[in-house]
This record gives C-alpha cells, sequence and structure tokens, in this order.
C-alpha cells in the first residue's frame, strides 16, 4: 500500500478551510461598512417584514408589488382588493404581508438593498427647480398616486430653510406633505415611503426620511433607521415638521 510523502496529504484540505474562513470574514467585514448593498450572493434585493413574518422579492417584484399598491391607494379600493390582485404572483398569506407593506398599514416594513446611482448628473435645474432625477421622481409619484401637495424646491432653485448641505439645495430633493397629521395620512405616506424604497434603483433615490425613521441606499442593508433630528425648544408642530412627520423627504443621487 502506498503513503502520501510526509507533509504533503493534508495541506489542500487546510488550504481550503483557511479560504473559507477568508471569505467569511471578508463577507462579515463588509456588512459594517457604509456603502455596501448586499455581500451574500443568494441574498433577496427586498424583504418585507410583518411582525415575525417576512417575504422576500427580488427588484422587478418589490417594484411590479409597489406600482399595483400604490394604483390602489390612488383609488382608495380596500385592502381585501390589494391582496387579491397580488395573489396572482403571490400565495395568499405573501400577498396580505405585501399589501398590509405596500399600502402603508405596517410602517417601515418594506427595505431593498438598492438605490442610488453612482453615474453622475448635470447640476442643470428645469423650470421648477429640479434636476433631472428629481423631476422624475417628481411625476413618476403624480403619476402612481395622482397630484400631490409638493415642497421643498422652486423655479431657480431654493437657498434657506432647510439643514446646511440638503439635497434641496442642490434640486435633488422634494418633500410630499400628508397633513395633518393623523392616522389616515400616516398610511398614506407610509404607501408612498415604501413605493419609494422599492423604485429607489430604478429612480436613483439616494434618501427616504418619513415619520421619525430614514432609508439610505448607502446604508440600504440596515434597512430603516431612526431620525432623530434636534428638536429642543421647539413647538409640537415644528418638531413635526423637523421629524418629518407630516412630509416624505426623497432626494436623488447627484
Amino acid at each position: 500500500m502506498s503513503t502520501l510523502p510526509s507533509g504533503r496529504g493534508p495541506r489542500p484540505l487546510v488550504l481550503a478551510l483557511v479560504a473559507l474562513g477568508v471569505m467569511v470574514a471578508l463577507s462579515l467585514a463588509l456588512l459594517v461598512l457604509p456603502g455596501v448593498r448586499s455581500v451574500l450572493p443568494l441574498s433577496s434585493d427586498c424583504r418585507v417584514t410583518v411582525g415575525e413574518d417576512s417575504v422576500a422579492l427580488d427588484t422587478d417584484e418589490a417594484q411590479d408589488a409597489a406600482t399595483l399598491a400604490a394604483a390602489d391607494v390612488r383609488r382608495g379600493r380596500p385592502l381585501a382588493d390589494t391582496v387579491a390582485a397580488l395573489t396572482d404572483s403571490f400565495d395568499e398569506e405573501d400577498a396580505r404581508l405585501l399589501a398590509l407593506a405596500l399600502t402603508g398599514r405596517s410602517e417601515e416594513a418594506l427595505t431593498c438593498t438598492h438605490g442610488g446611482n453612482d453615474e453622475g448628473e448635470t447640476d442643470e435645474l428645469d423650470r421648477r427647480g429640479l434636476t433631472a432625477r428629481a423631476a422624475a421622481v417628481r411625476r413618476d409619484l403624480q403619476q402612481a398616486f395622482g397630484p400631490q401637495r409638493l415642497g421643498g424646491f422652486a423655479p431657480e432653485g431654493v437657498s434657506t430653510g432647510h439643514q446646511p448641505g440638503s439635497a434641496h439645495y442642490d434640486g435633488r430633493a422634494i418633500d410630499v406633505f400628508h397633513r395633518p397629521v393623523n392616522r389616515a395620512n400616516q398610511v398614506r405616506g407610509w404607501a408612498m415611503a415604501h413605493y419609494l424604497v422599492a423604485h429607489a434603483e430604478r429612480l436613483s433615490v439616494e434618501t427616504v426620511i418619513y415619520d421619525g425613521r430614514i432609508w439610505t441606499a448607502r446604508r440600504s442593508f440596515q434597512g430603516w433607521r431612526d431620525y432623530s433630528p434636534d428638536t429642543e425648544g421647539r413647538t409640537r408642530q415644528v418638531a413635526a415638521i423637523l421629524e418629518h412627520r407630516d412630509h416624505v423627504h426623497v432626494d436623488v443621487a447627484d
């Protein structure tokens, strides 16, 4: 019986284990770096979580489902209609979870690991004071949800009224108002916030802020996070504005 030369037998196995360890360590390290969207090759692009239940979707599925839900929100259709429509593509339980999230009945329920855009665009503003990407978002929201109360931009641009460095000053941001702050408007606001996250890749969305929560393309792997601006000494009304309780903020990549 032949024998392996001394010292050579286990080396391939050891090298394979070392390589695997390096890959795992690199994946774990990348998870905590800003700007990393997804490091697991089999991970889903988007996920809806309601309570202890969740549904994984790819980007196309999230976009299609969000567009369908937006149409139902625009027409004021009952939740059951949205669930029924979604059962063409999902089983009934998944369709129910998606409907709850995408019609805004479940808060911060949809997140995706996509969005933004690495390709720059011109700083030229249109007649409304918006960049091409921001203007595309404005048109898209109007088409999906109907006429909206919009702000945060003006012809020739805006230079006051927002935090230093705000995307509003570049014409890259839009505020969509859902006033007064009540449950009905909160539902509509979350429907729009989820829609923007679902379509973040297509629309080059960089940031969505609503109801004291924030989602960003650069940290999309973290999902929705707390958004807590300094409201000390502010009235309740002003605090609500600063915390984005009464409006959805969306900005696009520059």
